[in-house]
């Protein structure tokens, strides 16, 4: 009989046998449960954190919230428009959402390519969709126009993939080793270019032209399967067959393999793998390889089912699906980083089935992204984001110094740049054809983009990819208020504020989330401006009606600019304008915050600076700039063009900037001058275009890191150094300078000087004294323990032979300290 805590009496029942009383009190595990964990709530306590059956329970609920639920709220029953009259809304389909799933796994193997690539190198790879674009496609070739077998052609495309991201590795990142995390980021833009000419060439050598087909069957292309309304493919099968088989191979080469071990290990800590032992390097080229075989597999596998245009680069669009199934992912979980994939197509299928239009689809990644980003609690910021802090390259450049303005030398060479400056900008115009004139006006609004982005992530440190966005959305306001008879300078102050008002919204997110994360932001925002903004089916009432044309002003009734002359002159003028602002807010109190926020937040924020409104300040003046350049771009063309503000060019004119000093406003110009002047001035010759492209800018960061500006002023400070050495003025910044840069070269000077000290210190040990009295021969160590060179109180030192020595006792014994006999300390007492 067993008494319970109430007293109540409980009779066990007999013996089953096993010597264990049946219908008795539970077991001891579970009479140490709480009591919060017993019964059915306990029950589904223990499921949800069970670490298998949780993980099901917990994506099973997902499916029907955010699936079965939200996207069918969202995009199931949606209001079509008046160009729709004819379609009736109407839930989605399953068989879409599976169409999604599917095709999402490939976005999930994209995804998991560049999680490896950041946690190896702490950089977001825009060369991941490319870099597996060249094998695919030269497989899909070789099956499609060669007849090559199905077979045959996909170890070929395997191969091709090894080696060409162990290529790209050794070559192009290897060298980037001690570069920026930055400066890295924009030599991938380079290289995604690059490859994108090697696609085009491999496409020549098998075809013999440019083929445009963008359809393409397999082996499994004829088994089908009708589920509703659409026709599965073994291509779909085929999907997901490798990408399961891809994820338990990758799952057992981390785990279980030495390599896999020493990946994950380095991705934890590079530097610390380094110092146990692990070839940090070559386990970079492991990742680049693993990762250039996951995109191609992608692209592969994705052209059956979706096609493949060939002939333009895959990889912005493609790309961003990647990038916001691994932001979702954290950058850390690839198991994580499939699953949000499937979720991706599944949006991107539904939000093409419920708009009926496929630029909508992609402008959802936006919001996509924004969530993912929003809903980390800042786990982004403060774990993943410490590579991308590196701001080596954002060197501040240093003006004349004082000691040396006013130098004859120095003030001629001034005038004589000066006079070159202003003869290219002011004169050259005028004396070539009126049609080149509208060449130097888009240098000069690029210029002006590039100084917005000078501000922001050369000054602030905010990495955007989108600032042509913001000058999307200022062409787009200023063009449609002019078409309405708006004043010039008001639809100009009018879209800039509209470019700051976007640019603070999207900078919201940067009070949380830093870095190349905040890149993705801005570039699904570039995105989402070219497929909603300046689309006139959703902001048809901003902008301006088909066939109306965006006069450029008559200033004040006497000033014409419709001369493409004139109008040159009149950009000029916004041009200097923004850098007189620039320079104006850089040499006040804000710049030196900004540039506090830049290099360490946390410092200056003791100081009780608001990091949030400094952030946001620089936002706001940025999008500002952009935004009436993109004005200014609008009266240019006298039209507002989606294709103009392409996500493709705010990359471009990143790169422009990052080419001519990121932290340089003269920087900022000769980056345009670089990449739109250029070709210009020597002709669209193809050597002209490859030192212009994606060649030129690897090059030049290869060599130069700092850009073009940091070239230009090292040419100045070395003209200055022989400038005050020519007359003797002693300048400690160029000293500094000077030092810094030939400090290995003077490294030599160090090792002689040990060198010899070593030598001497052996010459030393074996040197003789001789003894003035006894004539014995000391070594010097030994001096000391000689009886004629002790020293004692009461005895006076003599000199001999320029030595001070102790004069021996008169009775000719051992010399005394206050009768205290003096003997040489033995070998052991000195040590």
């Amino acid at each position: 009989m067993i008494t319970s805590v109430d007293n109540t009496t409980v009779v066990p029942e007999t013996d089953d046998g096993t010597g264990t009383p049946t219908g008795s009190a539970p077991p001891p595990s579970e009479r140490e449960r709480p009591s919060g964990d017993r019964g059915v709530k306990g029950a589904l306590r223990r499921a949800w954190r069970h670490p298998t059956w949780g993980t099901a329970i917990r994506l099973l609920l997902a499916y029907v919230v955010l699936v079965e639920i939200g996207v069918q709220l969202v995009f199931g029953r949606i209001e079509l428009g008046p160009l729709d009259v004819g379609l009736r809304p109407s839930d989605i389909p399953r068989a879409l959402f599976l169409n999604g799933a599917l095709t999402g796994l490939l976005y999930g193997l994209l995804g998991m390519g560049l999680i490896l690539i950041y946690k190896a190198n702490r950089i977001i790879n825009f060369a991941q969709a490319q870099l597996g674009s060249v094998p695919a496609v030269l497989a899909l070739l070789l099956i499609t126009r060669r007849d090559v077998p199905y077979v045959v052609a996909v170890p070929i495309m395997l191969v091709t993939a090894v080696v060409l991201g162990a290529l790209v590795e050794v070559v192009f990142i290897r060298r980037f080793r001690e570069a920026p995390r930055l400066i890295l980021t924009v030599a991938t833009i380079g290289i995604s270019l690059l490859l994108l000419g090697l696609e085009l060439a491999v496409q020549e050598l098998i075809t013999g032209e440019l083929a445009v087909s963008s359809e393409f069957s397999t082996p499994f292309s004829s088994f089908r399967v009708l589920y509703g309304p659409l026709n599965f493919t073994g291509d779909f099968a085929i999907v997901a067959f490798v990408t399961v088989l891809v994820v338990l191979a990758l799952g057992a080469f981390f785990r279980f393999t030495d390599m896999g071990i020493a990946t994950r290990a380095s991705a934890e800590n590079g530097e610390r793998a380094a110092l146990l032992g692990i070839p940090v390097a070559r386990v970079s080229t492991i990742v680049w390889i693993i990762a250039a075989v996951l995109s191609a597999l992608a692209v592969f596998l994705r052209a059956p089912i979706v096609g493949l245009s060939l002939g333009s680069a895959i990889g912005p669009s493609v790309l961003l699906y990647g990038l916001a199934a691994a932001v979702i992912a954290r950058m850390d979980s690839l198991g994580t980083c499939v699953i949000a994939g499937m979720g991706i197509g599944i949006i991107d299928q539904a939000a093409i089935f419920g708009t009926r239009r496929s630029n909508l689809a992609i402008a959802t990644m936006l919001v996509v992204i924004l969530v993912a980003l929003l809903v980390q609690k800042g786990r982004l910021a403060r774990a993943f984001d410490s590579g991308t802090g590196t701001w080596e390259a954002a060197r501040e450049y240093r003006g004349i110094p004082n000691e040396l303005r006013g130098l004859a030398q120095v003030t001629t060479a001034r005038a004589i740049l000066a006079a070159i400056v202003g003869f290219l900008v002011f004169v050259l115009p005028i004396l070539l054809p009126e049609r080149y004139a509208g060449r130097f006006t888009l240098v000069a609004i690029v210029a002006i983009v590039g100084v917005s982005l000078v501000i922001l992530t050369g000054w602030s440190g905010q990495i955007s990819l989108g600032q042509f966005a913001f000058a999307g959305i200022g062409a787009a306001v200023a063009a449609g208020l002019s078409v309405r008879g708006g004043d010039f300078f008001v639809c100009l102050l009018v879209g800039g504020l509209a470019g700051a008002i976007a640019a603070v919204l999207i900078g919201l997110p940067a009070l949380r989330i830093q870095g190349l994360f905040l890149a993705v932001t801005t570039l699904s925002l570039a995105f989402a401006v070219e497929a909603v903004v300046l689309n006139p089916l959703y902001f048809g009432w901003l902008l301006p009606e088909q066939g109306q044309t965006v006069e450029r002003p008559n200033l004040y009734g006497r000033f014409s600019t419709q001369s493409d002359y004139r109008y040159y002159y009149v950009v000029l003028v916004f041009l200097a304008l923004s850098l007189l602002a620039a320079r104006s807010l850089r040499r006040n109190r804000s710049g030196r915050v900004l540039i506090g926020v830049r290099d360490n937040g946390k410092l200056v924020q003791a100081y009780g600076v608001n990091l949030a409104r400094t952030r946001l300040s620089a936002f706001a003046i940025s999008g500002f700039i952009a935004a009436v350049a993109g004005g200014l771009l609008a009266f240019s063309s006298q039209a507002v063009d989606a294709g103009t503000f392409a996500p493709e060019r705010s990359i471009s004119v990143f790169a422009v900037t990052v080419i001519g000093g990121l932290t340089s406003l003269p920087g900022a110009m000769l980056g345009a001058v670089y990449v739109e002047g250029v070709p210009a001035a020597l002709g669209s010759s193809p050597i002209v275009a490859l030192l212009t492209s994606g060649v030129g800018l690897l090059a030049l960061l290869l060599f130069q890191p700092g850009g073009l500006s940091e070239l230009i002023f090292k040419a100045r400070d070395s003209f200055l150094r022989r400038v005050a050495a020519k007359e003797g003025i002693h300048v400690p910044s160029l000293i500094a300078d000077s030092l810094q840069e030939t400090a290995a070269a003077d490294a030599h000077v160090v090792e002689g000087a040990e060198h010899h000290a070593d030598v001497s210190e052996a010459v030393a040990a074996v040197e003789l004294v001789g003894c003035p009295l006894c004539g014995a021969r000391i070594p010097v160590h030994e001096v000391q323990l000689h009886e004629h060179f002790q020293v004692s109180d009461d005895r006076p030192l003599t000199s001999a032979g320029g030595l001070l020595i102790a004069s021996a006792d008169a009775r000719g014994g051992p010399a005394t300290t206050n009768g205290v006999e003096q003997r040489p300390a033995s070998r052991e007492t000195r040590r």
